[in-house]
């Protein structure tokens, strides 16, 4: 039997990319727009194949997940709670619709015996049930040549497409280590590779600081607006963010704040308001002229989320104290070097990438990545290598009068021991020389980054694939 071509598939919370190794996109990017319900978090893939006859569930996959699923807290900003699947027999009934699908509808393959198939999770250590049913869907029910789920799923995909970049500086070579952080829909998670090896399964930490968790908690912020402030200044404020109920408001609040940081002036920045045009809200029967309407909301909600999901080093479930956690966690001869070559991924990181300052922050402004430019000083911050760790510790007992100053004392100390690798050191010009740094896998798009990775895993000629016995 020859076998001709590796399928590469990806199978991420809200996409699924198919297509070909050796090429460098997919074929097809199934999304949560095909079908899916925003507001549940899961989505459908329709079927309309001789074979089967319904839907593949997709949410019925990623539900299963602790670091995927919403909290059932967060049922009135866009969570649902979902069964358990806890069966290999549940997990065929979702896998075989979404499989057959995508190799007689998508890719028209008509002997799946003479093609080998590469699958990349966005979960590092899948289930075993989930394993067995997805070997047996594509080896026994399907037919396919072979199977390899990859072990590390995304991160390993991006690891081999950053073995063939060349070095960002030829005269130092390439880096032994790297930092991948990943932004997904629900989830943010973090892991280290080792160049010359592979990933360090060890050091992943997964986090709910996706793109749709943040969203939730911009949706929360507007929902509990603080009630202390002049009513007469901001009754019209308060109003408007009182329509803020749904995922689709809140990310059209994050888009127009994105815009605004990429091309608007220090003014608007730095500006209490924000101008949004919110979709059509379904909770109110209004016109669509009057549905369409601009109107005016209060930022500081926006950035306390964005702060509170991504920058809080006091926060567990931050996507900063995930990665200041992934580095502790590598061995300590790594940490310099991984936390030097911090690479960005995700669909997530790609929304979020412009997210610009709440005020002035002018210089900064020229970063291509104002998301990376604001890590990097959250964990320069967390390590105390800021420049004032005086005025950031006094800060920090100001804020705690509630008796809980020793938890804030435990958080800043929490990572001090990285404050050298941090920090870096700045020379005579006030440039800061060394310490961490963020960037994106350029010109690669950074949630395309996992899969053509795959693609050129499927090139190199393994024999990782299970077969049918």
């Amino acid at each position: 039997m020859t076998t001709h071509q590796t399928i590469v598939v990806e199978l991420g919370s809200s996409r699924i990319k198919v297509g070909f190794a050796g090429e460098s996109t997919p074929r097809q990017v199934l999304n949560d727009n095909d079908g899916g319900n925003a507001d549940t978090g899961g989505w459908s893939v329709g079927v309309s194949d001789s074979m089967v006859s319904r839907a593949c569930n997709w949410k019925e996959f990623f539900q299963y997940f602790p670091s995927t699923s919403p909290s059932p807290s967060d049922t009135s900003a866009g969570g649902t709670a979902a069964p358990v699947v806890t069966s290999a027999y549940e997990w065929e009934k979702a896998l075989y619709p979404l499989f057959s699908h995508i190799l007689i509808s998508i890719l028209f393959i008509q002997r799946p015996s003479r093609h080998r198939m590469l699958l990349l999770i966005n979960d590092a250590f899948p289930p075993q049930h989930f394993r067995e049913a997805l070997h047996r869907v594509l080896l026994e029910y399907l037919g396919v040549g072979g199977v390899w789920l990859v072990n590390g799923g995304v991160f390993e995909g991006s690891y081999h497409l950053m073995e063939g970049i060349p070095p960002s500086l030829p005269s130092v070579g390439r880096p032994k280590a790297h930092l991948y952080v990943d932004i997904g829909t629900y989830e943010a998670r973090a892991m280290v590779s080792v160049s010359g090896s592979s990933i360090l399964l060890d050091t992943h930490h997964t986090t709910m600081s996706g793109y749709k968790s943040f969203l939730r908690q911009v949706v929360r912020n507007y929902q509990d607006m603080n009630m202390h402030e002049k009513v007469d200044e901001i009754e019209q404020s308060k109003n408007a963010a009182s329509q803020v109920t749904t995922l689709e408001d809140a990310n059209a609040i994050v888009q127009a704040w994105v815009a605004i940081s990429s091309s608007s002036s220090d003014l608007a920045l730095g500006s209490a308001t924000i101008s949004v045009i919110l979709p059509p809200l379904r909770h109110q029967v209004q016109s669509q002229a009057s549905a369409k309407t601009e109107i005016h909301l209060p930022i500081h909600p926006l950035l306390e989320a964005f702060h509170h999901i991504y920058l809080d080093y006091m926060n567990p479930s931050s996507l900063i104290f995930a990665m200041l956690s992934c580095a502790m966690s590598c061995p300590i001869d790594y940490r310099k070097v991984v936390l030097q070559n911090v690479i960005m991924l995700g669909g997530g990181s790609v929304a979020l990438r412009h997210f610009g300052f709440s005020e002035g922050h002018k210089l900064k402004r020229k970063s291509v990545s104002f998301l990376g430019l604001q890590l990097e000083m959250a964990a320069r911050e967390a390590c105390g290598a800021s420049g004032d760790t005086n005025a950031v510790e006094s800060k920090e007992e100001e804020k705690k009068e509630d008796g809980s100053s020793i938890i804030s004392s435990i958080a800043r100390h929490r990572f001090q021991s990285l404050r050298g690798v941090v920090g870096g050191h700045v020379n005579d010009a006030g440039e800061r020389i060394g310490g961490i740094s963020t960037r994106y896998l350029d010109p690669f798009a950074a949630d395309m980054a996992a899969w053509i990775g795959g693609s050129v895993m499927g090139t190199l000629g393994y024999t990782h694939y299970q077969k049918k016995i």
